[in-house]
């Protein structure tokens, strides 16, 4: 595509200035427009993340109306850990989960006089009230694996699926602007094997149990799901996905998603750390900046 740029600066008395030139343009070229290949360098590092501390600012659509959280997460993998701390809607809720303690159940600290420290089933009903994610599914992850599922299933050199929008600023920051779309999205019959539910079946699909759960109507429990029936699923996670890239660090701090009725999330992460040290008190009930006891 800059092959007349080449033959304009054949080795001549003014051919290190044209090195000098050609070089800068191609660099301005290639850092102008990266293409959704700048996704691959996202998927490698989620790949090798092994904690993330991170204040997430969250939109989700939970019948017809939009509910708006501030939450802080502080998350580590292998294995699962979890604490976080909410802004609002619910000030001073705090969630703490570490996998093979407590019997497997959350501990929660409502911040209420009425209700204070109880624990409960991370996929049950009460903590799943008005969230589209199961704990297991905060920070960035799981929406990641989402999108590099959808990245390997579509060819990423398709224009009418993917497209690079440029250089743009997203909460602050200067972002690589990336869009998947799906003119075919839609809803497809599955059959509930034993054992399911929401979240397996999301999972397996790389798909939102939330959504799953509002296209059936018959469907009054993320816990239970009869086996052998048929339920209707979406034939990928949204219609359409706009993913902001910090362009220095080369990591999300931004998701929208849309399906037939429009936007569905909106996720904005601020201040994030990958990979932070946590000490033995960040998933320990009896930390005293923590409200457990």
């Amino acid at each position: 595509m800059f092959s007349f740029l080449i033959d304009t600066f054949k080795p001549s008395r003014f051919s290190l200035a044209g090195t000098v030139i050609l070089t800068l343009f191609l660099s301005f070229a290639y850092e102008s427009d990266p293409g959704v290949a700048v996704l691959e360098k996202v998927f490698s590092i989620n790949h090798s993340l092994k904690g993330v501390k991170v204040t997430m600012l969250i939109k989700e659509r939970i019948n017809g109306e939009y509910i708006h959280k501030k939450t802080d997460f502080k998350i580590a993998y292998k294995p699962y850990r979890i604490y976080l701390k909410q802004y609002y809607p619910h000030k001073g809720l705090e969630i703490l989960y570490v996998g093979g303690e407590n019997n497997g159940k959350a501990l929660i600290n409502r911040n209420t006089k009425t209700i204070s420290n109880i624990k409960l089933e991370p996929l049950g009903n009460m903590i799943r009230k008005n969230n589209h994610h199961s704990i297991y599914r905060a920070g960035f992850s799981y929406f990641l694996e989402v999108v590099e599922d959808l990245y390997n299933k579509y060819d990423e050199t398709d224009a009418n699926i993917w497209q690079y929008k440029g250089l743009v600023k997203y909460a602050g920051i200067i972002c690589y602007k990336v869009v998947f779309t799906n003119d075919n999205f839609k809803y497809l019959p599955y059959k509930v094997g034993d054992n399911e539910t929401l979240e397996s079946i999301s999972k397996k699909l790389k798909l939102c149990d939330y959504t799953i759960l509002e296209k059936n109507s018959e469907i009054k429990s993320f816990e239970k799901l009869k086996p052998g029936s048929t339920i209707m699923v979406p034939s990928d996670y949204a219609k359409q996905i706009i993913v902001y890239i910090d362009k220095n660090r080369q990591f999300p701090v931004g998701f929208k998603t849309y399906d037939e009725k429009g936007l569905f999330q909106d996720y904005t992460y601020l201040n994030y750390e990958l990979n932070p040290d946590f000490s033995s008190l960040d998933f320990n009930s009896n930390n005293p900046k923590y409200g457990f006891n």
